[in-house]
């Protein structure tokens, strides 16, 4: 692998997604608002590319119409706020898919990896060469609450229909009488 610069995230207060720059100068502004979003390194530029650029295992395949469900959701939503629908990408739900797997495993919803990965570090073992990427996640029940819920919150919504990602991946898993949901969005640099 080669060496590339140090991840950045764009951070707002109280999100619970990452954002990954490609260069320090990559300042976005979210949604439809004109705030922009600073970016701080994420780890120290001088260590090594992070060692957990794996993704978790796999514990099932996720239920495909549910799957299917969240993507109309998703571009859906983007279509009526007069955004372009996004592509969803087989390696980008194998990312999400595993991070699903991995919160329900946790028993518990969050962006970070039982591994110590982020988002980022999940897009790059899926070999997606992201130059931005976040990810959204919840267990508010099936594909429709779950987007429901998170156009419902403002944070949530700006990424769901930021104009900057073009592809995404969906993964769900039910356990413990929940379904964990995890989208991972990204925009490529090809």
């Amino acid at each position: 692998m080669t060496r590339q610069t140090a991840p950045f995230l764009c951070l707002a207060a109280a999100l619970p997604l990452l954002l990954a720059g490609c260069t320090g100068d990559n300042i976005a502004a979210a949604g439809d608002t004109e705030q922009l979003v600073e970016i701080v390194p994420s780890a120290d530029p001088s260590l090594p590319d992070p060692a957990v650029e794996s993704l978790a295992p796999v514990c099932a395949a996720a239920d495909a119409a549910q799957v299917a469900q969240m993507q109309e959701q998703i571009n859906a939503e983007r279509v009526r706020l007069g955004r372009s629908p996004l592509s969803f990408q087989d390696n980008l739900a194998f990312a999400a898919q595993a991070h699903a797997c991995d919160m329900a495993t946790m028993g518990r919803a969050t962006v970070a990896g039982s591994n110590g990965s982020s988002v980022v570090h999940r897009v790059r073992a899926v070999e997606y060469a992201a130059c931005s990427s976040a990810q959204l996640i919840g267990r508010s029940g099936d594909a429709y609450s779950q987007a429901a819920a998170w156009m419902g919150h403002v944070p949530d919504e700006e990424i769901l229909v930021h104009q900057k990602f073009d592809d995404a991946g969906v993964g769900v898993v039910r356990s413990g009488g929940q379904q964990w949901w995890s989208v991972v969005m990204a925009d490529s640099c090809d």
